[in-house]
């Protein structure tokens, strides 16, 4: 007990010899400048009587501290603008906004430092309210900087003429002069410094010892400004936090191996014990009473994984002994006394700042003297999701929004489940305060278009680094949306369809064309028995529900009509007999409207070349009402697709394929009728198929989805997007990903 005595009132006589150094500079900022403060207190229990919790600003850093209150700043974005410095007092956390500029603050002293210009520093005691006192710097050389204060006396460095630098303590008298102290037994070569804030009257300056390549730290006594002792700091070390006591120097390790030590020295005595505390961590560490270090990795706040070391521990330097004090440690700030200062969270409490201290029972306990107001966890407060969402019109998808607010990275997980079939699509993000932006593109999680219908959702947070426990929200919506042409799904993006053998197959376009995605094509089987139809067609929904629509021809001429259902897994009701005598025709096609009424039209040419149009009627038992003569001629060609309106013209649109491999474009002029033929390509002959798949890529115009087999494994399919212009439909063309798969088997596609 008597070596604790005897160290603490060796740190405050020390403090007292430097304060009286400056006892004029007592004073606040009362420079003619109007002061914002505020009486706000957080809403959070400090487990105290003497001292309210005052409002700390979230993503502020305290950076000074006194016996009545503490400087913190909150840093300017990278981005520009200006950094914001606040004192808060402890009795009854009222905070003063300083005016524009730049502070310093020190560890145990109520003076802080606004740094004017180069050479010009005003000290103020935040305690009183006496006018400031200023320091020119000026006859300290025009090279000194100010590295950091030391309650009323600045640290300044001075770099020498032939290399490295020297540590200057410079403080005003009571007469008024200036004191300007050269430090002696810094070494010569020294000029790389970093200093850490210990007790007041102390300063501990860490360097790197180029002549022996070893890191050293430097205790300096700032009433004598001598070293008192320069120590080596063991090998192993990625840029520790250094600290100190009246009996020991402290610092981390975070070697090679992963594993993170504490070191902890003697005062005056040769060799270091390395503690181990854990691995992957770098610590911020603090000096509470005489037998007590605190220590966490202050990245605990931003980190992905859970680690111990993220929570605020101390431990005992007489047996060893550790007790957790806080589940998150973002800073630790030295006060002067036997006492810390903490930036941190608690589940409990929340984001703040918080005193350790050592009871009289000699146990250590954290109080919580200042709140951001934000929780540890990251919490939903709020969430924007439509009840309805139409994907027909939301081409670029649908944002969805989370409110929330935490100190801590959270993991937000979005499910979308569609009830009727129970495809999923999930959305992520990750977020520590406001609001995490998702978009909806439409797809679900292997990248088929979405249905139509009933959805339920249902959010979960999870702490990133592992405090805490994970919460959930659920709701529900409703996809709806005009179906596409080409669509057998019931979504908004169109299908293909393919046969292989007997068994007709649907795959969702959008994951087809999509050469990011890599989950296996998603294969809906229609049936087998389709090899008995010669020709299958896709004419969109002719009549009855707003689903599209098959038609199949068998190889004794009878037309067969299969409405759609709307159900992805069963996509066609049973089929109905449209009527027989159509094995007269070479070409089918159909799904536009050449005639402007509305109605999905089919037009058949036979084989003597003559065009003929059958309008749709509305009706999914009888479609189609009797032919009407198109013209003569179209024997000329061996495809004839119909591709809906791809010219910006009134109506539906052809192309059609000559034996010489030229493409022609017939633009339909809306009376059944199409305008002279346009043509656009000459370099299709050796497409198998000419597919008319509709809006693919969803920007409002029809595309085309052409295939080239040349016999075994080779071959490829192609994507050519329509540019709603006559003159050059497809200018360009995009080869499919997914195009071996149904190249390989010599699949028909329709």
């Amino acid at each position: 007990m008597q070596n604790r005595l005897s160290a603490r009132r060796r740190r405050h006589l020390t403090a007292a010899v430097a304060v009286a150094l400056a006892a004029a500079c007592a004073g606040t900022l009362t420079s003619g400048v109007a002061l914002a403060t505020t009486g706000t207190t957080a809403a959070v229990s400090s487990g105290t009587a003497q001292e309210s919790v005052a409002a700390l600003l979230p993503n502020s850093s305290v950076i000074g501290n006194g016996p009545t209150g503490f400087l913190s700043v909150r840093w300017a974005a990278p981005s520009g603008g200006q950094s914001e410095y606040r004192w808060t007092r402890y009795k009854d956390g009222v905070t003063t906004l300083l005016p524009a500029g730049t502070y310093e603050g020190s560890a145990g002293s109520d003076v802080i430092v606004k740094r004017v210009n180069g050479a010009t520093h005003h000290l103020y005691d935040m305690a009183t309210g006496a006018a400031p006192v200023v320091i020119d710097t000026t006859s300290v050389g025009a090279t000194a900087r100010l590295v950091r204060a030391e309650g009323s006396t600045l640290v300044m460095e001075v770099p020498r003429a032939g290399g490295g630098s020297d540590v200057h303590l410079v403080a005003k008298a009571a007469d008024g002069t200036l004191l300007n102290r050269k430090v002696s037994g810094v070494p010569a070569t020294t000029s790389v410094r970093y200093y850490h804030p210990v007790a007041p009257g102390e300063l501990l300056v860490r360097y790197w010892d180029a002549t022996q390549s070893v890191l050293r730290a430097l205790l300096v006594d700032v009433a004598t400004a001598k070293v008192a002792e320069n120590r080596v700091l063991t090998d192993g070390i990625a840029s520790p936090d250094v600290t100190a006591s009246a009996t020991h120097v402290i610092w981390g390790e975070y070697a090679r191996d992963t594993t993170t030590a504490l070191w902890l020295a003697k005062r005056g005595q040769e060799g270091a014990t390395r503690v181990p505390v854990g691995s992957d961590a770098s610590l911020a560490l603090g000096v509470l009473g005489d037998d007590w270090v605190a220590y966490g990795d202050p990245r605990g706040f931003a980190k992905a994984e859970p680690n111990p070391l993220h929570a605020l521990t101390v431990r005992s330097l007489t047996d060893g002994r550790t007790v957790k004090l806080l589940d998150l440690v973002h800073r630790v700030v030295p006060t002067g006394d036997d006492t810390l200062l903490v930036q941190g969270a608690t589940l409990a409490q929340g984001e703040g700042l918080y005193r350790l201290t050592v009871g009289a029972d000699g146990e250590p306990a954290a109080t919580l003297v200042a709140s951001t107001g934000r929780p540890l966890v990251y919490t939903v407060t709020g969430v924007t999701i439509p009840a309805t969402v139409d994907f027909s019109v939301a081409k670029n998808g649908v944002p969805l929004k989370v409110q929330g607010s935490g100190s801590s990275l959270g993991k937000v997980t979005l499910e979308l489940t569609h009830t009727a079939t129970g495809a999923r699509a999930t959305l992520g993000g990750t977020a520590t305060q406001g609001a995490v932006s998702l978009n909806w593109d439409g797809t679900f999680d292997n990248g088929t278009a979405v249905h139509n219908g009933d959805y339920t959702w249902r959010l979960t947070t999870v702490p990133c680094n592992g405090i805490g426990e994970k919460a959930e929200l659920k709701g529900s919506l409703r996809v709806i949306g005009r179906p596409a042409d080409h669509d057998f799904s019931n979504s908004t993006s169109p299908d293909l369809l393919f046969r292989n053998g007997g068994r007709l197959s649907v795959f969702d376009a959008r994951q087809v064309l999509d050469s990011n995605t890599t989950a296996p094509l998603s294969e809906v089987v229609v049936g087998s028995g389709w090899d008995t139809y010669d020709r299958i067609v896709t004419p969109g929904n002719l009549g009855g529900s707003v689903h599209a629509d098959l038609l199949g021809r068998d190889r004794d001429g009878v037309l067969w009509s299969y409405q759609g259902t709307g159900n992805p897994s069963v996509p066609f009701k049973t089929r109905t007999r449209v009527g027989g005598g159509w094995g007269i025709y070479n070409h089918l096609t159909a799904g536009l409207d050449v005639s402007g009424d509305g109605r999905r039209d089919l037009l058949a040419a036979d084989k003597a070349g003559v065009l003929w149009v059958y309008k749709g009627t509305g009706s999914p038992t009888s479609p189609f009402r009797p032919r009407v003569k198109v013209g003569g001629g179209w024997g000329i060609y061996n495809k004839i697709t119909a591709t809906g309106n791809i010219g910006g013209g009134p109506a539906g649109d052809l192309i059609a394929r000559d034996r010489n491999g030229d493409d022609w474009l017939y633009l339909g002029k809306g009376d059944g009728t199409f305008a002279a033929r346009t043509r656009i390509s000459g370099n299709w002959g050796y497409y198998t198929d000419l597919i008319a798949v509709g809006d693919a890529d969803r920007d409002g115009r029809s595309d085309l989805v052409v295939r080239h087999v040349t016999g075994g494994d080779t071959g490829s399919l192609l994507f050519y997007p329509g540019s709603g212009d006559w003159r050059n439909p497809f200018p360009k063309e995009e080869r499919i990903d997914a195009s071996r798969r149904f190249v390989r088997d010599g699949s028909l596609m329709f």
